[in-house]
């Protein structure tokens, strides 16, 4: 079934064990990273890609990389739809309710005393020096997520020629997001739906 493929873990081609992980761990692990991966959707990758594939060794780059398109693919928030596949992954529904829990709760009190605090002081300079400094580091962040994925995703002429196409109708055409991403999931399935690995 799709599903399964999806979910089946790759761990044997690099030589990875899954490693042992609870419940109580996810919890703290995305409490965590919903704390301090400042920045938005795509910066906040780098964060869980650092600390769920390199430091942690829960996925493999393979599995992270999937997690990402299942979460572009599904509507709401991406990173939180890409933390509710790793947490099913992990550990079925209850580690897909500890990372939502996780992730969204730093953030909502954060972004309450933010707001608060943008509200109130938005027009100190020091203020506004932080903030252009946070929106600069955090394109490094998400070219570093491109760099990243490109590596594991890109790997044909076919898959490279999705990538710029993509790019193309969506800087320079402002062709819808979902229009792209449906387009992309049905020309994946003619090009690549009679390959072995997709059937295995």
């Amino acid at each position: 079934m799709l599903r399964d493929w999806f979910l089946k873990s790759k761990f044997d081609e690099v030589d990875m064990e899954r490693v042992e992980v609870s419940v109580k761990d996810i919890f703290a692990v995305f409490l965590k990273m919903g704390a301090f991966a400042f920045g938005g959707v795509y910066s906040m990758l780098a964060f869980f890609e650092r600390e769920l594939v390199h430091k942690r060794k829960w996925l493999s780059h393979e599995e992270f990389a999937e997690s990402v398109v299942i979460g572009q693919l599904t509507p709401g928030a991406p990173i939180v739809n890409t933390g509710i596949f790793i947490g099913y992954t992990l550990k079925k529904l209850r580690g897909a309710l500890a990372t939502v829990l996780g992730q969204v709760l730093p953030s909502f009190v954060l972004v309450l005393v933010i707001a608060f605090i943008y509200i109130k002081y938005k027009e100190i300079a020091l203020l506004k020096a932080i903030l252009r400094g946070v929106g600069a580091a955090v394109v490094g962040l998400i070219a570093s997520v491109v760099y990243n994925m490109g590596g594991k995703i890109l790997k044909d002429y076919k898959s490279i020629v999705f990538a710029v196409i993509a790019l193309i109708c969506l800087a320079v055409f402002k062709i819808n997001p979902i229009v792209l991403i449906i387009a992309a999931a049905l020309a994946g399935v003619l090009l690549y739906g009679r390959t072995t690995e997709w059937k295995s």
